[in-house]
This record gives C-alpha cells, sequence and structure tokens, in this order.
C-alpha cells in the first residue's frame, strides 16, 4: 500500500494535468483552422512557453501511469494492467519526445531537411499516439473486468475507454480534450480517498 505522502504527490499530478491539458491543447489548436496536421507543423517551426508545457504534461502523464501501476500491486490479478500502464508511460514519452525535432526546426534555417524532419516528426507523433489508443483501449478492458478494483479507479477506465473509441474516429476525437480531464479529477479523487484510509488506519 502507497504512502500519505505518495498518494498526496499522487493525488495532485493527475489534478495537475487535468488543468494543463485542456489549456495547452486548446491553444495549440487554436493556433491553425486547418485542424491537427497544420497546427503540428505551424509549431514546429516555432519555440515558445507552449514547448516548455508539452514536456511538462508528458511529465505529469507519465507520472501518473507509473504511479497508478504502483498501486495496482494492492489488487489481485492486476499484473497485466500494470504492464499495459508501463507500455503507456513509454508511449507517452515518445510522442512527448517530439519536441526534440521542435527545437531543432526552430533553432535552425530551414532547409530541404527541414521537411523530411518535420514528416518524420508527424509519423512518430501519429504512430506512438495511434497505440497508445490500442493500449489504453486494452487497460481499460483489462481493468474493468478485474473484480478487485474499486467504483472510482473503474470508473476511470469507463472514461478510458470512451477516449479511445473517440480517437479511433478521429473526427471526434477533439472531445478528449474534456474527457481526459475528466478521467483525470476522477483519478485524482480516488488517491485522496485511498489517502483519508491510510490516514484512519
Amino acid at each position: 500500500m502507497m504512502s500519505t505522502r505518495e498518494n498526496f504527490i499522487s493525488a495532485a499530478a493527475p489534478a495537475l494535468l487535468a488543468v494543463l491539458f485542456p489549456f495547452y491543447w486548446i491553444t495549440f489548436l487554436g493556433q491553425s483552422f486547418n485542424g491537427f496536421e497544420e497546427a503540428f507543423k505551424q509549431d514546429l517551426l516555432t519555440l515558445n512557453w507552449r514547448d516548455l508545457l508539452f514536456v511538462l504534461i508528458g511529465a505529469l502523464e507519465v507520472f501518473v501511469y507509473i504511479s497508478l501501476s504502483k498501486h495496482l500491486k494492492c489488487y489481485l490479478n492486476a499484473n497485466a494492467a500494470r504492464l499495459l500502464l508501463l507500455m503507456m508511460a513509454s508511449l507517452v514519452t515518445l510522442f512527448h519526445l517530439t519536441v526534440v525535432f521542435d527545437i531543432y526546426l526552430a533553432l535552425t534555417q530551414y532547409n530541404s531537411l527541414s521537411e523530411n524532419i518535420s514528416f518524420a516528426a508527424m509519423i512518430l507523433s501519429l504512430g506512438s499516439l495511434g497505440i497508445f489508443t490500442l493500449v489504453a483501449a486494452v487497460f481499460s478492458i483489462v481493468s474493468l473486468v478485474n473484480k478487485q478494483l474499486p467504483p472510482l479507479l473503474k470508473a476511470f477506465c469507463v472514461l478510458m475507454l470512451l477516449m479511445c473509441i473517440l480517437q479511433m474516429t478521429v473526427v471526434l476525437a477533439f472531445t478528449n480534450v474534456f474527457l481526459f480531464p475528466a478521467a483525470l479529477l476522477i483519478l485524482s479523487i480516488y488517491f485522496v480517498k485511498e489517502r483519508e484510509e491510510l490516514e484512519v488506519i
């Protein structure tokens, strides 16, 4: 079982991410009315505060999945879910590593190689996001069939599964800007409740 301090940090991380995530992606997509691809290309050519926020969001999301994976040690038949969470954390890391392309393109003059770098960054971004969606869907299903998990964790998994389905439709993927923060707040509440239980014990 996690300590009170660990539960407090685990509760704070998803709560902070629930605020930063929609703020970043709404401002990101607001750069262009031509969709994700055009906004992505525009962002690659500039280096600003959004890049730092992008890295922070990635670090927080990785921390949330790793913390949840550690917490699932408390439950029976959760090894598969824990492994899937670690895979999700790895894919999030890969997705956010695209900031390296951003830094390179922003600090060098645009040339013939820049177009290839932008394309590689796009492939890495979309590829890791697509695989993450599949892994997250499997994690959600595996967790939902585990009778040992408490209701709040299952509510988190229900929202995660819904997000994965919407992500696969592409057209409705933008709704995840609001669904993901809702899932994170549920997870934060779960960790707060767990912390209170530890204090009672």
